[in-house]
């Protein structure tokens, strides 16, 4: 087997240095289909999805690593792959993202792989940043530093350093983003060999620090020299570093500062003005395919004029880079439908001469011109008609479908709120009435001072006792299911943390409960309504899944509550359902449509099941 290995890494080393870099996604697409069933196969379809980065292939590879790293039991592949997939979606897939990188927390923490949890923690604190969430995002990047602390790697401390100090000064915490640069710039100094790219990136972090500071001077000597190390290595971000100081200069000048030490450092480095600067980022090479790069250097050059007061250059720059960003959206498949379109039109066009000739042959032109003006107002007569019938039965169903919907509404809260308020009588009814009862007659029959003269009758008087706190045990907890304390005392959180607490102590699952973002207070009833969804699908999950691990979480976010509940059980087809079963996935649905929200529920046989609830929070009454 090692041997086998060894080969075929040395076939992937071979196509890399033979066909070179770029091709080394092809190479690699074609060895993997070679390669015997093991953890070398694993982490080859890993590199590719990871060097595809995100999409539908991404996705396909990363998921044929995830089945055959859960075939070779392998928990590292399998919280590798799991993490891989959380990358294949977009910011827009929130909760996949979420939900695949809480199941490589799962399996890297199960053997204890600091690495791949650093990794997990650092992507986190990535998305989290995406989405404006930065306390967050901070917290994610503690947690990542510490992860590698332990191994040590002092690479990847580094890496997350320039990130975490990111997330500082984009809060507002400048002090702590430059402690976090200039220890990460100490290391990567220190490496060997240096990263010429990833030292430049932490000189340009500095600069911007400073820049918010105030510290011009200091802001234009760590751009210069991160535009050293750029330089060094001819990459393109010494686009970035230019126009950089260059806008440095503008602001400075904007707010009444001394410039002249500013372009003093610059001249050093050959610069003789900061439109020499801006021509120089112009003629970088490969810039021309780089859309983003344009529109920045666009932006520094407007920025100029508006300081000169040039404002006519400046608002035909701006126009510039509207119609940049109009061609930019005309991607190839656009282009090819317009010109589809247009051979149609051709077509189309080519078939009404030829019958117009074919009538001018017949007939004289006035005639056939009459008789075209006519047949035409008859058909705009009759295509306005069929439009306006239509219309009018499009909108007849329209009220009508809505007038159905709006009753069905009606009765689904009316049988709702009778079934809660039933629950909830039922409840009260057991705890007060029948659980006072038997607490009153336990308390009666323990009072009792009998003698008894037999063993057996002693034995009975024991039993009866017993079974009378078993059955005070019993009713509190019927009453407690049919209506949690928790939920009206303590909420929503606390009432569903107590919950997956109790399905884990009582069953054989593994389960877990986690919450993301600021807790919002909801209305009564759609805390009921989401306490049954989540008790619906832990039931169905006890009852069908045979799973190990089960996973609850809600996601608070500034206009959406997420609600996700994962098992890794043995899943099943959502599209072969009997229809006369499933009632517990139809509640969950009804439930679902009742406060305003989606549901959507993905499983296949041998995969677990995920049921995602999406709200919008201005859909959700506040309490």
């Amino acid at each position: 087997m090692l041997g086998k290995q060894l080969f075929f890494l040395l076939i992937i080393i071979g196509f890399k240095f033979a066909t070179g870099q770029p091709n080394e996604l092809d190479s690699l697409k074609t060895v993997v289909n070679l390669m015997p069933e093991d953890s070398l196969k694993c982490e080859t379809y890993l590199r590719i999805a990871d060097l595809l980065y995100s999409g539908e292939e991404s996705e396909w590879y990363a998921n044929k690593a995830l089945r055959l790293s859960k075939n070779l039991n392998s928990p590292r592949l399998i919280g590798r792959s799991y993490h891989r997939l959380a990358w294949c979606h977009g910011l827009d897939e929130m909760d996949k993202k979420t939900a695949y990188l809480d199941s490589a927390t799962i399996r890297f923490t199960s053997i204890a792989d600091n690495y791949g949890l650093g990794s997990v923690y650092d992507t986190k604190g990535t998305i989290l940043m995406a989405y404006g969430s930065i306390s967050e995002a901070l917290k994610a990047y503690q947690q990542a530093y510490d992860f590698y602390s332990k191994i040590p790697d002092s690479e990847r401390q580094a890496g997350v350093l320039n990130n975490w100090a990111i997330a500082e000064y984009t809060g507002g915490n400048t002090k702590e983003a430059l402690y976090k640069f200039q220890k990460a710039l100490d290391y990567r100094i220190t490496e060997k060999p240096i990263s010429h790219i990833d030292i430049a990136r932490l000189y340009q972090g500095l600069g911007e620090c400073h820049r918010i500071n105030g510290d011009m001077e200091m802001a234009a000597t760590n751009y210069l020299k991160g535009y050293e190390h750029r330089n060094a290595v001819e990459n393109i971000g010494v686009v970035e570093s230019m126009l950089s100081l260059a806008s440095l200069i503008y602001e400075a000048a904007e707010r009444k500062m001394d410039t002249l030490a500013i372009v003093g450092l610059v001249n050093d480095y050959g610069f003789v003005s900061s439109l020499h600067l801006i021509e120089s980022a112009e003629k970088t090479r490969g810039i021309a395919d780089r859309i983003g790069m344009k529109n920045a250097i666009m932006d520094v050059r407007r920025q100029r004029n508006i300081l000169n007061k040039d404002f006519k250059a400046a608002y035909e720059i701006l126009l510039k880079q509207k119609q940049l960003q109009e061609e930019y959206k005309l991607s190839e498949s656009s282009l090819e439908a317009m010109a589809d379109m247009k051979v149609k039109f051709e077509k189309d066009q080519l078939k009404i001469k030829l019958l117009e000739e074919e009538v001018v042959n017949q007939k004289s032109q006035d005639r056939m011109t009459m008789l075209l003006f006519s047949l035409g107002a008859l058909l705009l007569i009759a295509i306005i008609g069929l439009l306006y019938y239509q219309n009018r039965v499009k909108t007849g169903q329209l009220k009508l479908n809505e007038a159905h919907r709006e009753q069905q509404i009606v009765s689904m809260r009316s049988m709702l709120e009778g079934q809660e308020k039933e629950r909830s009588r039922i409840a009260r009814d057991l705890h007060d009435g029948l659980g006072n009862l038997l607490s009153t007659l336990k308390v009666n029959i323990g009072s009792l001072q009998i003698n008894f003269d037999d063993k057996n009758s002693k034995k009975i008087y024991g039993s009866a006792s017993q079974m009378i706190d078993e059955a005070c045990i019993e009713v509190r907890k019927i009453a407690h299911e049919m209506m949690p304390q928790a939920l009206k005392k303590l909420g929503l959180r606390k009432a569903l943390e107590d919950l997956v607490l109790k399905m884990d102590a009582i069953h054989e699952f593994d389960a877990e409960f986690h919450v993301h973002g600021k807790e919002r207070i909801f209305d009564d009833s759609t805390n009921v309504m989401l306490f049954r969804i989540v008790q619906e699908a832990l039931n169905n999950i006890v009852r069908y899944a045979k799973a190990k691990e089960v996973s609850v979480q809600i996601t608070y976010s500034e206009d959406w509550f997420d609600l996700t509940i994962e098992d890794d059980g043995i899943g099943f087809d959502p599209n072969a359902l009997d229809t006369d079963k499933g009632m517990g996935l139809k509640s969950i649905a009804f439930r679902t449509e009742f406060i305003k929200g989606t549901y959507d529920l993905t499983s296949r046989p041998g995969v677990g099941t995920l049921v995602t609830i999406n709200i919008p929070l201005n859909n959700i009454p506040e309490a």
